[in-house]
């Protein structure tokens, strides 16, 4: 029993005979029966390949998403952490030479009063300050004292550009990178509120355990982290060039 008798039977009709009169009868109905089912196959055919299109459709638009948002994670961080890496370099200088133990200063004391005036035309002191020095019984510490906070301030600004960055843009390094980058802004801090009140306060002796652990921990530090960005970014940039692949 072939299939088209199966729908026969199932549609209620009994074939009793044979020969030319069935021909007759079943062969329209077999053609009609052959249309109806090759049309019901392109039918759920086409259906299902809609189906699966739509379906890779979606999953490209994904891929595509997830791609898009890798790669700008990825340039992010190529842009950042340089940036970083520049400004911390920057702070450590600065920090470094305010604590330097040999600092030269000009004696404004064995200055005429020409070589003083052409002398203050020329620094970074504000009107009111040359004035208190050309009034002071001891212009060479009154200089020096104002020296130092302007370098002091110019320290602790170029520090805190560096950290304020890397708590802005944090997020787009890696976590381990991070804390190498918070640990050495610590290091500096310390020493620069150490360094304040050494100038300022003058304990005896000199605290000094901030300028010790910047001294013993720095160098080291520095270079994990600048070995940890070159790692970072050849790795991310061989990552980069895989998925575009």
């Amino acid at each position: 029993m072939d299939w088209f008798e199966v729908l026969l039977k199932a549609a209620g009709v009994v074939v009793v005979a044979g020969g030319g009169a069935a021909a007759l009868i079943f062969g329209p109905l077999r053609y009609l029966a052959d249309k109806w089912l090759t049309s019901k196959f392109n039918q759920r055919f086409e259906q299902f390949k809609h189906a699966q299109q739509v379906e890779l459709e979606n999953l490209r638009f994904k891929i595509n998403s997830l791609f898009d948002r890798t790669t700008k994670l990825h340039q992010r961080e190529f842009e950042v952490v340089p940036a970083a890496w520049a400004l911390l370099v920057e702070c450590k200088n600065q920090v470094t030479a305010l604590i330097a133990g040999f600092q030269q200063y000009p004696n404004l004391d064995r200055m005429t009063a020409p070589q003083l005036d052409e002398f203050l035309e020329g620094s970074f002191l504000a009107k009111w300050q040359r004035d208190e020095l050309k009034a002071s019984a001891k212009k060479t510490d009154y200089y020096m004292d104002a020296v130092f906070y302007h370098r002091y301030d110019q320290a602790r600004a170029a520090c805190r550009e560096a950290h304020v960055y890397v708590l802005k843009n944090g997020i787009f390094m890696p976590s381990d990178m991070k804390a190498k980058f918070d640990k050495m802004s610590d290091l500096v801090w310390k020493v620069l509120v150490e360094h304040q009140i050494n100038h300022s306060d003058k304990p005896v002796p000199r605290l000094k355990e901030a300028r010790d652990a910047l001294s013993n921990e720095a160098e080291a530090l520095m270079k994990t982290l600048e070995e940890a960005i070159h790692g970072g970014l050849r790795d991310g940039h061989i990552a980069s060039l895989k998925a575009l692949a």
